[in-house]
């Protein structure tokens, strides 16, 4: 079967995951925080009583200082960019979802019914083209080639900041070796990362005299090391068990020591939906 027609033969319903992560509109936004520490998720449903009420982001919720921690999440909560319902086109939503940056959206009984069934994440859909991809294929076929870095002395609000430019979920730490003149991968930091370490909102209340922090933490205190990488030559189907085993969504790609690429969980998904 040709992993290009996937879309063809699997349904949004084939895919739905259960939705266990959830903030109430009555929650306050200190609670929705924590759960996003502790889940390393940046997009919440917001659920009252089964129904769909709207979504929250970390974008929001880390900006709120301690100060101003009696705000429900009621008062930043927005309609979702994206709905889906179980009998939905899976290859549209699919493309839809790479086109916004969105990596789950929620699964409702019906347009005209918000009672949520579950989500669709990229996570899924990539499990589904795990088995049907043509061993041939490598990464060199699918992988970005401009990649977005940051070093490992940058602020880590400086980096948070790029991730919400990029919609990126983790950027490649990289340093430059002036004896063999390549840039090589020594890490990995992610939103997760910087959304459980609560740093994002700390240095913002340094900025005001308020935070613990006078001098923002650095991307070395938070970074992955050693980074998981793929090479050009690697199967993507190879790759794609990477990123679902260790649960990430992007490899930086090297070859002879250099960052030469990287490869995400859109650019395969975006490939299969021709």
């Amino acid at each position: 079967m040709a992993w290009r027609d996937l879309f063809a033969r699997v349904s949004i319903s084939d895919v739905v995951q259960p939705c266990s992560v959830f903030v109430r509109s009555g929650d306050l936004v200190t609670k929705a925080r924590a759960v996003m520490r502790s889940s390393g998720l940046r997009t919440l449903p917001v659920i009252d009583g089964g129904r769909l009420e709207g979504i929250i982001t970390s974008r929001q919720v880390m900006r709120i200082t301690s100060t101003r921690s009696n705000i429900p999440v009621a008062g930043l909560m927005f309609p979702p960019r994206l709905i889906a319902t179980p009998a939905g086109d899976l290859a549209k939503l699919a493309k839809e979802m790479v086109g916004l940056g969105i990596s789950n959206v929620p699964v409702v009984q019906s347009y005209g019914d918000k009672t949520v069934v579950g989500l669709v994440r990229f996570d899924g859909i990539l499990k589904r083209l795990a088995g049907v991809m043509k061993p041939s294929l490598v990464v060199g076929e699918l992988m970005t080639r401009k990649v977005v870095t940051c070093g490992p002395e940058d602020e880590l609000p400086y980096v948070w900041d790029i991730m919400e430019r990029t919609h990126y979920s983790g950027l490649p730490v990289a340093r430059y070796n002036r004896r063999k003149h390549t840039n090589e991968v020594i890490g990995v930091i992610t939103r997760s990362d910087i959304i459980r370490s609560g740093t994002t909102r700390l240095a913002e209340e340094s900025t005001k005299g308020k935070g613990r922090f006078r001098n923002p933490p650095r991307v070395r205190s938070l970074m992955r090391t050693p980074a998981i990488t793929a090479t050009p030559e690697m199967p993507v189907s190879k790759a794609i068990d990477l990123m679902l085993g260790r649960g990430i969504g992007r490899l930086p790609v090297v070859e002879g020591g250099e960052l030469v690429g990287i490869i995400s969980r859109s650019d395969v998904i975006k490939a299969a939906c021709g």
